[in-house]
């Protein structure tokens, strides 16, 4: 596990949540915990949705992972290095969004938001999602194809 992962498990186990408002969840990471000042814990939250351990459903933020199996260290508290860290996304995933963000004025969250729904609905591959949430927003995706065609049968032609 690494330390966004637990400090995210950690989070939700304490306030006894399975989600929570993006207020809320700044609330008990800035003044509920004592981690992080309610900046620090906006980039918390962006930090765990970039890494896709949580996701944004209407108004709500849920953690992707099972957060109740994740072992924490006594008296863990996470390091201020932590919002530092780089964390290790599936880049084409998000230069798409960025992609629909600088273009459409729409603030990332939103677009993950909707990438995830339709991703859930349709049961297609998270980049396949943010293609189609691109084109359904007017977005040139033909830089991309390419890349993520390959990027998807790189993943399975590796558990074959």
């Amino acid at each position: 596990m690494n330390e966004l992962e637990v400090a995210l498990a950690q989070l939700f186990l304490k306030k006894g949540k399975s989600a929570m408002t993006e207020k809320d969840f700044v609330f008990a990471a800035s003044l509920d915990l004592r981690w992080f000042k309610p900046k620090e814990a906006q980039k918390l939250l962006d930090l765990g949705l970039e890494a896709e351990l949580l996701v944004l459903e209407g108004e709500k933020v849920k953690p992707t992972f099972d957060y109740k199996n994740v072992p924490i260290p006594k008296n863990f508290v996470p390091g201020k290095d932590l919002l530092q860290t780089a964390v290790k996304t599936k880049g084409m995933f998000l230069k798409i969004v960025d992609k629909i963000s600088m273009e459409r004025d729409i603030p990332s969250k939103d677009i993950i938001s909707a990438v995830n729904s339709l991703q859930d609905s349709m049961g297609v591959e998270v980049e396949v999602a943010a293609l189609i949430v691109a084109r359904e927003n007017g977005v040139d995706i033909s830089e991309f194809l390419d890349q993520v065609e390959e990027d998807i049968g790189s993943r399975y032609r590796e558990k074959a």
